[in-house]
């Protein structure tokens, strides 16, 4: 099934392209996009080719950071009613929680995912399985935002760090102007540790009753959207990928469920849990070896293979590629990413 949403994710991308010297049309075209130089809101647009278009602007306007560069050009503005809804929470904490929470109902492309600690909490973000696209530059146009609303709250605003999947670029200009000075590659997670004294920080609006009224629709639309268990599920295995391939009643109970309810609404959605870990690990194993600098043995162990051989025949199965193949820049099977559902979708 396709993943959607709004066309406000493009906002500035067009100007950018230009100032970069670039055609928008022949470039929004060439990634799938057939949209104007003014997005609609209302409209959607699959998210397959929003990366696609990042990535395919990175590359052919020679702007490594271009994602990042985006983000300076957005807001939370381009999440709409939600963004309002954000705005009304008590505290920046707060905030985020609800951003967690009801950020399926503007996109299951992404994830966000939050683990709080005595010190405060870390946010980690990821491109949602199955369009065999990098991953990088949604990324960091997703943390290049965040870091801006945050110092929009607290002036000079700076993360107690931020790790990345992928390899450190070229040049980091961008990112210690942009997201901050202590940022780790090559990481296990796309993640901002946020300390409990930021977190704690008020809203600049923080209105109870407007926030009331918001959290109930939105608590309605998720209620409502279809695979929003599944995007639950998927933030929980990628969350847990670096310590332990999760099971079934550890998945059920921090959904607040039974495991015969969580395998009901899986099938209903025309997955299973076993199908979702099989899709991450093939998501991150690819965004690692496309993108990263970790030795195949380190990819073998964060995404919990016994040994390197058992990664490879999954590389293999996936790709049609080995590991090394891809490493070198084969081309892959974008098929091989996609779920059971969508497979049988693409053949009727």
């Amino acid at each position: 099934m396709a993943k959607w949403v709004s066309s406000s994710a493009l906002f500035g991308a067009p100007d950018l392209v230009t100032t970069l010297g670039g055609d928008w049309t022949a470039l929004s075209a060439d990634a799938g996009l057939s949209i104007s130089e003014n997005p609609d809101p209302s409209n959607l647009i699959e998210v397959a080719a929003f990366t696609r278009f990042l990535a395919l602007a990175s590359e052919r306007l020679d702007c490594e950071s271009f994602g990042l560069l985006l983000s300076q050009n957005q807001s939370f503005s381009i999440l709409g009613s939600l963004a309002v809804l954000l705005e009304c929470a008590d505290t920046i904490g707060d905030s985020l929680k609800d951003l967690a929470a009801y950020f399926p109902v503007f996109t299951m492309g992404a994830l966000i995912a939050l683990v709080e600690t005595e010190r405060g909490m870390e946010v980690n973000y990821e491109l949602a399985a199955g369009t065999g696209l990098p991953h990088r530059q949604i990324t960091e146009l997703g943390f290049g935002i965040l870091v801006k609303e945050m110092r929009r709250h607290i002036s000079g605003w700076e993360p107690d760090y931020i790790t990345f999947r992928h390899a450190p670029p070229e040049s980091s200009i961008y990112h210690r102007q942009f997201l901050g000075e202590v940022i780790h590659y090559n990481a296990d997670r796309n993640s901002i540790f946020i300390k409990r004294a930021d977190l704690d920080r008020p809203t600049q609006v923080r209105s109870p009753s407007k926030h009331g009224e918001l959290a109930a629709e939105y608590s309605a639309l998720r209620e409502a959207t279809p695979g929003t268990v599944t995007a639950a599920v998927e933030t929980i295995v990628r969350a847990f990928m670096a310590q332990e391939t999760i099971h079934l009643s550890k998945t059920a109970t921090l959904l607040g469920m039974s495991r015969r309810t969580l395998q009901r609404k899986l099938a209903e959605d025309g997955t299973s849990l076993a199908e979702i870990v099989d899709a991450v690990r093939a998501d991150l194993a690819l965004s690692y070896l496309q993108e990263s600098r970790l030795k195949v043995t380190e990819i073998a162990e964060i995404l919990q293979f016994s040994e390197t051989s058992a990664l490879s025949r999954a590389v293999m199965r996936w790709f049609g590629q080995s590991p090394r193949a891809i490493k070198g820049g084969a081309p892959i099977s974008i098929i091989a990413t996609q779920s059971k559902a969508e497979r049988r979708s693409l053949a009727h």
